[in-house]
C-alpha cells in the first residue's frame, strides 16, 4: 500500500528520536560559557541526490487525472516551489499571495538522518510578479530538533502537526504566530484539542470557530474519517462525525473553501488516492464528486479557485519523488449569442427545412428573414460526439455560418435517450444506468465541452425528460431522480463555465403516440434556481377530442408555468397541421394566434421563445410545416410574418 501523507510517515519514524541521550545516558548539554556558533542556513538544494530525476508528467505513468471541466489539466508547480526532491503537503493562502509546503530533499532517507539535516520541515513562499518568491524555511522550534508538517495558515496563526519535546501524545497540533513568514509565540495546541478531541490533519474554518480534522478514533464510518469540533463560548466540544463524506474506506485531508460552500478532501478511487469535493446544499454537504484521481491528496484552493494538490510518483511500488501540483480554474466564458430580445418580448424560432428543390443554405437565409433561433442537434449526433461535430468543420458550415452567419443563434439540445426510451451509451459503456457514475460524467463532462466549443446562449441538456419518468419511474438504477441529480450537477458545471447561459431541460406536453397529455408533475421535482426557463414539446392536435385551437383549455399551459412561478416559458418545438380535419389553414394559423393570446400571455406567463417544428412540410405528404413543400406560403406564415416584422 503506498502512504499517502508523507508528512507523517516521516513523523512518526522519528517521534523516539526527539530523546536520544548522549554516550553517557544523560541528553547533550552545553559547557556553561561556552556559546554555540550558529551554524550558517544549509542550501535545501544541495541536499537532493545527485543522481535524482525531476520527473515531468510526460514520463509519469501514474499522472493526475482530472475529472471536471471547470480546471485546466494538472500541471507541476513551478521552480522553485517543485524540485526533484519530494514536496507535500500544500496549503495556500486565501489571497494567494503565500504558499507552505513541507520539503525534504530525499524520500527514501530514514526520519532519524531527516531530522538533523536542517532543511526538512515546513517552507514558505511569497507571490511575486514572475511567479514565487525564494522559499524560506520556517523556524517552528528554538534551540532543539522537531519535525514538523500539515501546516494550516489564517488569521496570523499557523498550525501545524508536530514531532517534539513537550508532547502530549505521539504527534501533537501546535500554534505560532506567523507574519510574512516570520514565526514568534509557539505554543503546544492544548490537552483539549491533542489529547481529548484528538486531532488529526486538519482546516479551521474562516471564522475560527469550526476544526474539521481526520482521525481513526472509534465511533466513525469505517477507517479513516473526517470530523468537525465547534467552539461554543470559548470551549472545543467534542468531535462530531461529518455525515455525507465518511465513508468505510479512508476519507481525510480536509479543505473547506473561505464561504464554507465547499468541502474538499482526500479518498481513495480505484486503489489510488483522489481529490474529491462536496458542497452545502440546504445546511449539508451533497454527495461528494470526483475531481483529480490517481496519486493525487492533500487538496487547497485559492481564492480563485485555482486546485493545488500534492501528487506522489510511483515506481515499482516505491515512491520516489512528490511534488505539488496545480489545475487553474478556468476563466468564465461568455455565450457567443448576443441577439437583441425583440419588442414582442419573445424569440421566433423553426428548423429550417428546406422546400422541394431549396438548399439548406437557401432554407437558413429565409428562416433568418422570420426568425431569431434555430434548434441544433447536430447531424443528429449522439452527446459524446456533439462537441466534436461543433468544433469541426460541420460546427463552422451550419452554426457559424447559415445560423450565426445569416443574425441568428442556436438553440443546442443534447439527450441522453436513445431509441424505445433506453439510455444512450458511450463504446464501452453498454448497460449502463443513469446512476452509473462513470456514465453521469461522461454525459456532464459532454454538455461542458459542448459549452466550451459552441458558447451558446439557450442549451437544453435533455429532451423531453418527462417521458423517461413515465417509463422507468422515479426509484431504481434507472429511476427520474437519478436525472434530477444529474441535471442540477449539470446546471452547476454550465453556470461555472458560461454564467450567461440560459440552461434546461425540456419537457414533452404530450404522448403523442398515446394520444394523451403527459404527467408534468415531475417539474416540482427540480430546484427552480437550477431552471432558467420552462421549455416544452407541444402538438395539442395529437390529444383525443382536440379537434381546432378552440378545443384547447385556457389554462393547459398553466400548470407548467405554476409550477415554478415567475419562470419564463418557451417551445422548442411546438407545431398544428394545415389538414382540414384540423380546421385546415386558417386552424393552423387561429392555433398560432392563440398559442401567442389565450394560452399564454393572457394566463399571466412571460412568453420568451416560441419555436416551429419545421419551416417547410417535411413533404408532399406533411402538413405541419409553416410552408408548403413547394414553397407556397399559408395563411399561418402570413401571421408568423405579421409577428416577425412588427416592432411590438
Amino acid at each position: 500500500m503506498v502512504v499517502v501523507c508523507l508528512v507523517l510517515v516521516i513523523i512518526v519514524i522519528g517521534v523516539n528520536l526527539l530523546s536520544a541521550p548522549d554516550e553517557e545516558g544523560e541528553p547533550a548539554e552545553v559547557p556553561d560559557g561556552i556559546e554555540e556558533e550558529p551554524e550558517p542556513p544549509v542550501d535545501r538544494e544541495s541536499l537532493i541526490p545527485a543522481n535524482a530525476v525531476k520527473v515531468l508528467p510526460e514520463s509519469d505513468p501514474y499522472s493526475p487525472i482530472l475529472h471536471s471541466p471547470l480546471w485546466e489539466d494538472p500541471v507541476p508547480m513551478p521552480y522553485p516551489i517543485t524540485t526533484a526532491g519530494a514536496e507535500d503537503s500544500p496549503f495556500v493562502a486565501p489571497c494567494g499571495c503565500a504558499f507552505y509546503w513541507f520539503f525534504t530533499p530525499d524520500a527514501s532517507v530514514p526520519a532519524e538522518l531527516q531530522l538533523g539535516d536542517g532543511v526538512t520541515g515546513i517552507y514558505y513562499a511569497a507571490r511575486t510578479e514572475g511567479g514565487w518568491g525564494e522559499p524560506r524555511k520556517l523556524e517552528l522550534i528554538e534551540g532543539d530538533v522537531s519535525l514538523d508538517g500539515c501546516p494550516w495558515v489564517g488569521d496570523g496563526e499557523i498550525w501545524f502537526c508536530s514531532v517534539r519535546r513537550g508532547n502530549l501524545r505521539e504527534i501533537d497540533i501546535w500554534i505560532a504566530n506567523i507574519n510574512d513568514g516570520n514565526v514568534t509565540n509557539i505554543r503546544n495546541g492544548g490537552a483539549r484539542l491533542n489529547s481529548e478531541i484528538g486531532l488529526g490533519e486538519l482546516h479551521v474554518t474562516a471564522g475560527g470557530d469550526e476544526i474539521y480534522f481526520h482521525s481513526d478514533m472509534p465511533g466513525g464510518a469505517g477507517g479513516r474519517d473526517i470530523w468537525v469540533t465547534r467552539r461554543v463560548d470559548g470551549e472545543w466540544l467534542d468531535a462530531e462525525n461529518v455525515e455525507g463524506v465518511n465513508t468505510e474506506g479512508s476519507d481525510s485531508l480536509p479543505f473547506v473553501t473561505e464561504d464554507g460552500e465547499e468541502f474538499w478532501f482526500t479518498r481513495w478511487y480505484r486503489g489510488y488516492p483522489a481529490v474529491y469535493v462536496s458542497r452545502r446544499v440546504n445546511g449539508d454537504w451533497s454527495e461528494p464528486e470526483l475531481i483529480v484521481s490517481q496519486f493525487a491528496a492533500e487538496p487547497t484552493l485559492d481564492a480563485n479557485g485555482n486546485l493545488y494538490f500534492a501528487h506522489h510518483f510511483i515506481q515499482d511500488g516505491v515512491m520516489i519523488e512528490a511534488d505539488i501540483y496545480v489545475a487553474y480554474r478556468k476563466s468564465p466564458l461568455e455565450p457567443v449569442d448576443d441577439v437583441p430580445t425583440p419588442g414582442r418580448g419573445f424569440y421566433l424560432g423553426v428548423l429550417p427545412t428546406p422546400a422541394e428543390g431549396q438548399s439548406f443554405e437557401e432554407a437558413n437565409l429565409q428562416a433568418s428573414e422570420v426568425s431569431e433561433v434555430v434548434p441544433v442537434w447536430g447531424r443528429p449526433t449522439p452527446f459524446y460526439d456533439l462537441a466534436g461535430d461543433l468544433a469541426g468543420g460541420w460546427g463552422e458550415v451550419l452554426v457559424d455560418g447559415m445560423i450565426r452567419g445569416n443574425g441568428m443563434m442556436p438553440l443546442v439540445h443534447l439527450s441522453f435517450m436513445d431509441i424505445n426510451l433506453t439510455l444512450k451509451t458511450p463504446s464501452g459503456m453498454e448497460g449502463a444506468t443513469l446512476s452509473d457514475p462513470e456514465w453521469r460524467r461522461a454525459y456532464k463532462e459532454a454538455v461542458a465541452d459542448v459549452v466550451e466549443a459552441s458558447r451558446p446562449l439557450y442549451l437544453s441538456v435533455g429532451n423531453e425528460v418527462n417521458r423517461w419518468y413515465e417509463r422507468h419511474g422515479l426509484d431504481g438504477p434507472n429511476g427520474f431522480r437519478h436525472w434530477v441529480s444529474l441535471y442540477h450537477e449539470i446546471c452547476d458545471v454550465v453556470k461555472a463555465l458560461s454564467p450567461g447561459t440560459q440552461v434546461f431541460c425540456t419537457f414533452s406536453r404530450e404522448i403523442v403516440d398515446e394520444n394523451r397529455e403527459a404527467d408534468m408533475s415531475v417539474l416540482s421535482l427540480f430546484d427552480p434556481e437550477r431552471m432558467d426557463m420552462i421549455v416544452l414539446t407541444s402538438y395539442p392536435f395529437s390529444l383525443q377530442g382536440v379537434n381546432r385551437p378552440i378545443d384547447i383549455p385556457d389554462d393547459y399551459y398553466l400548470e407548467a408555468s405554476a409550477a415554478m412561478p415567475g419562470k419564463p416559458l418557451g417551445f422548442s418545438e411546438v407545431a398544428w397541421p394545415s389538414l382540414e380535419a384540423f380546421g385546415g389553414e386558417r386552424g393552423q394559423a387561429d392555433f398560432l394566434g392563440n398559442l401567442t393570446t389565450r394560452l399564454t400571455l393572457e394566463q399571466g406567463i412571460e412568453l420568451r421563445l416560441l419555436s416551429w417544428s419545421w419551416l417547410h412540410d417535411l413533404g408532399a405528404d406533411d402538413h405541419t410545416g409553416l410552408l408548403s413543400w413547394d414553397g407556397s406560403e399559408k395563411v399561418a406564415y402570413n401571421v408568423w410574418k405579421g409577428m416577425a416584422y412588427s416592432p411590438e
